[in-house]
C-alpha cells in the first residue's frame, strides 16, 4: 500500500516549465494541422488535377485517422512506455508532414495524411495526461490554462498562416512548417519527459481487436457522413442513410464490446465519475459550437463580402487576443471566483459574442468583426480552462491517459458535428428566407414594382431596350434576394449557437467543486 502511495505521489525530475514547453509544442503543431491546410485545398486540387470535392479528402482523411489510434493511447503507453510512444507519434507526424509537402500526386498525399493523422491523434491526450500528472493538484488550473490557450489559438491562426504561406510561397509549405516544431518537440520530450512508476510498471493487457474494428468503422462512416451530408441532401440520400445506419450499428457494437470484455480498448467505467461525464458533455457541445463559429465566419466574409482566404483567416485572429485575455482573467480570479463561476462567465461571454455576430450586415467594417471575435475568444478560453480542470479533478493519476483519450475522442466527434452544422444551418435557413422573400416579390407589391421600374429606367439610360432592362432589373433583384436570404441564414445560425451555449449553464452548476486536497 505504501509503495502504491509513493507511485501516486511521484513528481517529475525536470522543471515544470521545460515539461510544459515540450508537450505544448507537440499539441500546438497537431491542432494547427486541423485547420492550416483548409485554405490551400483549391491550390492542391489544381496541382493534383482533382476536383474541389475530391480535395476535401485531404482534410477528411486526416480527421478520421486522428481518431482511429487515439483510443488505443492507454494500451500503447502500457505496452511500449508512454514516453516511447509519445516520441514515436511525434516522429511519425513530422515524417508524414514531410511526405505530404513533397507529395507528387493525390494518392501519396492521402497516404501521408493518413499516417500524419495516426501520429497526431494521440499527441493531445498524451500531452494533457503528462501535464495533469506533472503539476500538483493545486496548480492544475494553471496547467489547463496553458494547455487550453494552445488548443484554442492554434486552429485560429492556422488559416492565417496557411493563407500567407500559400499566397507568398506555395501550398507545400503548409506541411513543411510542421517539421521544425516536430524536431523541437521530439528533442525536448526525449530530454525532459519521463514515465511515472505506474506507467513503467503497467502491464499491457490483451489488445481489443474487435473493439478497434468497431471503432474504426464507426469513426470512418460518421466522419464521411457529416462531411458529405450537406451536398448529398442528408438522409434524403440513400448513400448518407447507409453511412448513418452503419455508423449507428458500429457505435452500439463498440459500446457493447467495451462493456462486456475484461480488458477493453476504452475503459467506459470512467463515466461513473460525475465530473468527467458532465464535463465531457459540456466541452463536447462547446467545441461543436466553437468549430461551427470558426467555420461560419470565413464563409460569410468570402461569400458575401468578397474577402480572400488570407483576409478571412486574418479576421479570425482577434480570437487569439481574447484567449490571451482569458488566460490572464482566469489566473487572476481563480481564488475569488472559483472554477464553476469562471465557467459560467465564459459561457455568457461566448453567447454574447455570438449574439453580436447575429447582427451582421453587408456594410460592416473589419472592426465590426474584430470586437465580437475578441469576446468569443475570451468566452471560449474562459470556459475551457476551468471546465477542463473540473473534468479531471476527480480522475486518479493512473486513469488519466484513458480518461484523456476518451474525452478527446468524444470532443473530436463534437467538432465534426459542429463543422458540418454550418452548411446545414446556412442552407436550410437560406431556403426558408428565400421562400419568405419570394412571396413579397410580386407585381402586387408596390415597393417591389417601383424598385424594378426604377432599375429598368436607369438601365434604359445606358442604351438597353425596355424588355432587356426589365429582365436585367429582375435578375439583379433576384441576386439581392439570394444575398439577403443567405445573410439572414448566417445571422440565425449565430442565434442558435448563442442559445446552445446558454443551455450549458445548468450543466456547469451541477459539477462538483474543485478541491486541491482531494
Amino acid at each position: 500500500m505504501e509503495a502504491e502511495n509513493l507511485e501516486l505521489d511521484w513528481k517529475p525530475k525536470a522543471s515544470l516549465f521545460l515539461i510544459t514547453v515540450a508537450v505544448m509544442l507537440a499539441t500546438f503543431v497537431e491542432v494547427l494541422n486541423t485547420s492550416i491546410a483548409n485554405v490551400a485545398l483549391k491550390y492542391m486540387a489544381g496541382s493534383f488535377s482533382i476536383s474541389n470535392d475530391e480535395s476535401l479528402w485531404i482534410v477528411t482523411i486526416f480527421l478520421i485517422a486522428c481518431s482511429i489510434l487515439l483510443p488505443a493511447t492507454d494500451w500503447c503507453s502500457a505496452k511500449f512506455g508512454r514516453k516511447n510512444f509519445f516520441l514515436f507519434c511525434i516522429a511519425l507526424f513530422g515524417l508524414s508532414a514531410t511526405v505530404c509537402g513533397f507529395a507528387p500526386n493525390f494518392e501519396v498525399m492521402i497516404a501521408g495524411r493518413i499516417f500524419q493523422g495516426l501520429g497526431g491523434g494521440c499527441l493531445i491526450p498524451l500531452s494533457q495526461a503528462i501535464l495533469l500528472e506533472s503539476y500538483p493538484k493545486s496548480e492544475q488550473p494553471k496547467a489547463m490554462a496553458i494547455f487550453s490557450s494552445g488548443i484554442v489559438i492554434a486552429p485560429i491562426i492556422g488559416p492565417i498562416i496557411g493563407g500567407w504561406l500559400t499566397t507568398n510561397l506555395s501550398w507545400n509549405y503548409v506541411f513543411f512548417i510542421s517539421v521544425p516544431f516536430c524536431i523541437a518537440a521530439f528533442t525536448m520530450v526525449a530530454m525532459f519527459i519521463e514515465d511515472p512508476p505506474y506507467i513503467k510498471n503497467a502491464q499491457a493487457s490483451r489488445f481489443d481487436y474487435l473493439g478497434m474494428l468497431f471503432l474504426i468503422l464507426w469513426i470512418a462512416t460518421f466522419q464521411v457522413m457529416v462531411d458529405n451530408g450537406q451536398k448529398n441532401g442528408w438522409f434524403d440520400s440513400p448513400y448518407i442513410m447507409k453511412l448513418g445506419i452503419t455508423s449507428l450499428i458500429a457505435f452500439i457494437a463498440l459500446v457493447w464490446q467495451e462493456l462486456r470484455v475484461k480488458n477493453p480498448l476504452l475503459d467506459l467505467s470512467i463515466f461513473k465519475n460525475w465530473n468527467f461525464t458532465i464535463g465531457t458533455i459540456t466541452l463536447t457541445i462547446l467545441f461543436a459550437v466553437a468549430y461551427g463559429t470558426i467555420a461560419i465566419l470565413p464563409q460569410f466574409l468570402q461569400n458575401l463580402l468578397g474577402y480572400d482566404s488570407y483576409l478571412s483567416g486574418l479576421a479570425a485572429g482577434p480570437m487569439g487576443v481574447g484567449s490571451v485575455l482569458a488566460v490572464i482573467f482566469t489566473s487572476a480570479t481563480l481564488k475569488t471566483l472559483g472554477l464553476r463561476t469562471q465557467t459560467v462567465i465564459g459561457l455568457v461571454a461566448f453567447s454574447l459574442g455570438c449574439l453580436f455576430f447575429s447582427g451582421l450586415n453587408l456594410s460592416i467594417a473589419f472592426n465590426n468583426v474584430m470586437i465580437p471575435n475578441i469576446i468569443v475568444g475570451f468566452g471560449l478560453t474562459t470556459v475551457i480552462i476551468p471546465c477542463t480542470t473540473l473534468l479531471y479533478s476527480r480522475v486518479a493519476k493512473q486513469d488519466m491517459t484513458n480518461a484523456s483519450s476518451i474525452q478527446n475522442l468524444i470532443k473530436n466527434v463534437g467538432c465534426a458535428v459542429g463543422t458540418s452544422s454550418v452548411g446545414f444551418l446556412v442552407s436550410s435557413y437560406s431556403q426558408i428566407y428565400q421562400g419568405y422573400l419570394v412571396d413579397k416579390m410580386t407585381a402586387l407589391n408596390s415597393n417591389f414594382a417601383n424598385a424594378i421600374s426604377s432599375m429598368a429606367t436607369a438601365l434604359q439610360q445606358t442604351g438597353c431596350d425596355i424588355a432587356t432592362a426589365t429582365g436585367m432589373a429582375q435578375g439583379k433583384m433576384y441576386g439581392m434576394l439570394i444575398q439577403q436570404s443567405t445573410l439572414c441564414a448566417f445571422m440565425n445560425a449565430y442565434r442558435i449557437y448563442a442559445v446552445l451555449i446558454l443551455i450549458l449553464i445548468p450543466l456547469v452548476c451541477i459539477l462538483k467543486k474543485f478541491n486541491p486536497e482531494e
